[in-house]
């Protein structure tokens, strides 16, 4: 074949007859004329000798860039480039993943070289996450993929494949999540309902009820994005992990009971009042009951009025158990129970002050408590009003009839005081007469006796 018949732009294919530092001689195929390739038409890979990429011997196909009537100068660069165009078209088909060298940032993102065709990474397809500054990935070789291609434009995203490779790991992760495992992660996005929180991949949701022990109002006043939490997974069904953080913390009770204990005095707020007493409240979120029997130690104490929603109060804890949130409180162990201090039994001997006259009776100051004495046993006759046998300050004698400290009850009878006072005279009298002398004015001594009584 003669050399004239050779034109420019032709497809040539020839042996690498020599490989020199920077060009090849190649012996080209049914014609008997040589070819040059220089180093810069070899490809578009940045390479400093031939021999990076030829050896003598090596088949090669070029484009005859120039001839003249004693050599042709050849090319690979668009053979090299059809052909990276022709690999790109695969990798769309096929969805495949493939390496491309970042050359520099263009207008709206990041120019990409792949074996020599130019390829466009537009700014929102360069990562899952915000970029500032894309110079700094220049020189950077980075994993994409095609998502458009055309003869004059092949456009390349490395967020899918952060994206994909991210939900492999995302899925690899949940796997290894756990019930009851304890981890930490970082809020990432915060809603009215709750808080998303990242580990390395994957996420979990702590909803809001389950941030403290305490109520919350709004989430951001617990959490910050970007902020790093310890999480205990509560729930892990399918793709989904529940978190929790109060999980991890001491509940209120736990927190009280380290810090107070039984028999120490404390105050709080009355919070509910009830028929058996009233609930209140010692610190946030841990409420104490007083039961009505340990709010007096009178057992007629008018608690319903005494006591209101809102009113400080200052108790004892005779018994606290955090773990099922109940703590009882006594008000009147704080206090003197003078009822204690009563030494008395029925049938006792007892003196005491008229303190107060009702309508049905007295009451009568005995060893500092009030005793009762009935309207029927002040005296023998009949009293139609108490006032008209006693007075305020009045000193009596009397014998108990009924003693129940614990109900703040005593009972005293005047009457049988007085037939008592009667009985020891006549005992005393009878020691000292003979008895004859009993037998002769023991009715007249009675009458007698028992008249001074009743003055």
């Amino acid at each position: 074949m003669e050399i004239n018949q050779v034109k420019e732009g032709a497809k040539i294919t020839g042996t690498v007859y020599e490989v020199k530092d920077t060009e090849i001689i190649v012996a080209i195929e049914g014609y008997p004329i040589e070819g040059t390739m220089n180093l810069d038409q070899m490809t578009k890979k940045p390479i400093a000798k031939a021999s990076e990429l030829f050896k003598k011997g090596d088949p090669v196909e070029a484009i005859v860039r120039k001839k003249t009537d004693e050599y042709l100068l050849l090319s690979r660069i668009d053979i090299e480039v059809a052909e990276a165009f022709d690999q790109l078209q695969e990798k769309f088909v096929q969805d495949g993943a493939f390496e491309v060298k970042i050359k520099g940032v263009n207008k709206g993102g990041l120019s990409a070289d792949y074996d020599g065709y130019d390829c466009f990474m537009p700014a929102s397809e360069i990562s899952t996450t915000f970029i500032d500054d894309l110079s700094a990935y220049e020189g950077q070789t980075l994993l994409v993929k095609v998502i458009e291609i055309r003869r004059d434009k092949v456009v390349v995203s490395h967020k899918i494949v952060e994206k994909e490779a991210d939900k492999i790991a995302k899925q690899k992760e949940l796997e290894s999540i756990n019930l009851g495992d304890v981890l930490e992660g970082t809020v990432v996005k915060i809603l009215d309902f709750g808080a998303f929180v990242r580990f390395n991949h994957a996420e979990g949701l702590v909803h809001i009820s389950q941030l403290s022990h305490h109520k919350v109002a709004k989430v951001s006043d617990m959490l910050k994005e970007g902020q790093k939490v310890k999480v205990k997974v509560i729930d892990a069904d399918g793709d989904k992990r529940g978190l929790s953080m109060k999980a991890l913390q001491k509940t209120p009770w736990e927190e009280f009971a380290d810090v107070h204990k039984v028999g120490e005095k404390i105050t709080g707020k009355v919070v509910k009042k009830m028929q058996f007493g009233f609930l209140v409240e010692v610190a946030p979120d841990v409420v104490g009951m007083i039961n009505k029997y340990d709010y007096s130690w009178d057992p007629n104490y008018n608690l319903a009025g005494d006591v209101e929603v809102g009113d400080a109060i200052e108790s004892q804890i005779i018994s606290i158990d955090p773990k099922k949130r109940r703590m009882a409180l006594s008000k009147k162990h704080l206090e003197y129970n003078p009822w204690d201090d009563v030494k008395a039994k029925i049938g006792d001997k007892v003196s005491g002050e008229v303190k107060a006259l009702q309508t049905n009776g007295a009451l009568v100051e005995i060893q500092g408590i009030n005793a009762f004495l009935p309207i029927g046993e002040i005296q023998e006759n009949r009293v139609e009003r108490v006032q008209d046998a006693l007075k305020e300050g009045d000193v009596i004698e009397a014998v108990v009839l009924k003693f129940n400290p614990r109900a703040w009850q005593m009972v005293i009878s005047k009457i049988k005081r007085e037939q008592q006072a009667i009985r020891e005279e006549y005992k005393k009298y009878m020691k000292t007469e003979n008895q004859e002398d009993q037998a002769q004015t023991l009715g007249e001594l009675f009458a007698e006796k028992f008249a001074s009584l009743k003055k």
